[in-house]
């Protein structure tokens, strides 16, 4: 930590400016205490990491070891704020929850609790944390450190459950926020289209923190998702139908039962399924599973017959209750919920013309969906029906639908 109490009872910041003889000086002729708990601390001078200090028994208040990345990175974080007359207090304790979140920003509409996480950290404490700042009327920041940052193509990153508890959810667009301190700058993720329950494509904004106020900061970045998109989403499909068997896990076990029970070949999934759509993050499940859960079930409705969003609704939970969909745990995501993903794959099969909307939730049948009998028709299908939608419409795709 940056902040210790001297022996007077004064706040002592590493921040304030000091050089390291003043520091060194200053190690010599006092002594230093934890605001939270009171015991000694000291003053660490080492050259590989920061100057901070250090307890040398556990602190009442739950925190975990800082490494270099994490103080460089809060030390980065404060100095920015500062530059900007920004409100911002460092590593204060709030003994009404016993939290000391990193840094405390104060506007004239808000307090803001940021929190720099370059380790990971339980869920349940990640949520207390998250619902004591909120109790106490203050909007909680994650960051993550960029060392959690995994890009494994163009537009695909690798996020674990663990990432997924930061994702904040309070704009229009769910955005993402890590810190490098080697480079000084921010990756800001947004426009999640998850894959798999690992693999999520995202669009990927940098900036450096020079040039990055704290509004934007604040903010979901104006970017449009790329139409190279697409062909990668393809690829990922295809490659999925050819070698579905060597991915044995729990949830493709039940598909697979599943579709084997309805005469189908998991490769052969309908081409209708496996479609991206706005809310589609709400699912760690593969949006080709659990839409060909609900595809076959819209397929036991006869042609013509009107049935509602509620409908498939309940369906849909049923399947979730059997754990053969499973929903993530969005603690940042407030305002938004797994049905509105639905809702959007209902208006999708609207759009590719295997349903009719006669009402704002109601729905009517009025084809087949197609099925497959080759892998060589799968993956032409597949490409038709992408191909159906001009390049404004697939701008237009990943758009909620009322």
């Amino acid at each position: 930590m940056f902040v210790a109490l001297r022996e007077n009872g004064e706040r002592c910041s590493l921040l304030d400016g000091w050089t390291m003889d003043q520091l060194r000086q200053l190690r010599k002729s006092e002594r230093f205490f934890c605001p939270v708990c009171g015991e000694r601390v000291q003053l660490k001078l080492g050259n590989k990491r920061s100057p901070h200090f250090a307890h040398k028994k556990m602190c009442v208040v739950q925190t975990e070891r800082e490494s270099l990345e994490h103080l460089l990175g809060k030390e980065h974080l404060y100095t920015w704020l500062k530059r900007q007359d920004v409100d911002v207090h460092l590593e204060p304790y709030l003994p009404q929850i016993q939290q000391r979140p990193d840094l405390l920003v104060c506007t004239s509409n808000h307090l803001y609790a940021l929190e720099y996480q370059c380790s990971p950290i339980p869920t349940a404490l990640f949520q207390k944390r998250t619902n004591a700042y909120r109790k106490e009327g203050m909007i909680p920041i994650w960051i993550l450190g960029s060392n959690h940052f995994r890009r494994v193509s163009t537009h695909g990153v690798k996020l674990s459950t663990f990432h997924w508890l930061f994702v904040d959810g309070s704009m229009q667009i769910p955005l993402l926020r890590f810190y490098c301190p080697m480079t000084k700058h921010f990756l800001q993720l947004t426009h999640f289209i998850p894959f798999s329950s690992s693999l999520t494509y995202a669009t990927l904004h940098i900036s450096p923190l020079s040039s990055c106020s704290f509004d934007d900061f604040l903010c979901s970045p104006r970017i449009s998702f790329p139409s190279s998109f697409w062909t990668e989403w393809k690829r990922k499909k295809g490659q999925w139908r050819l070698s579905y068997p060597l991915y044995r896990n729990g949830t493709n076990e039940k598909f697979y039962a599943y579709v084997y029970a309805a005469h189908l070949s998991p490769a052969l999934f309908p081409v209708e399924a496996g479609l991206p759509v706005a809310h589609l993050y709400w699912f760690e499940t593969p949006a080709f599973i659990w839409q060909t859960y609900l595809l076959l079930e819209i397929m036991k409705r006869p042609l013509y017959a009107t049935f509602s969003f509620h409908e498939i609704y309940e369906e849909m939970k049923r399947f979730i209750r059997r754990k053969m969909i499973q929903i993530r745990t969005l603690p940042l995501v407030m305002n938004s919920h797994y049905s509105y993903a639905l809702m959007d794959y209902l208006c999708l099969l609207v759009r590719v013309r295997l349903l009719k909307r006669v009402g704002k939730t109601t729905f009517q049948r009025i084809r087949a969906v197609r099925i497959p009998n080759t892998m060589e028709e799968a993956i032409w299908l597949d490409e038709q029906i992408i191909q159906m939608l001009t390049f404004d419409q697939k701008e237009d795709f990943l758009k909620s639908r009322e």
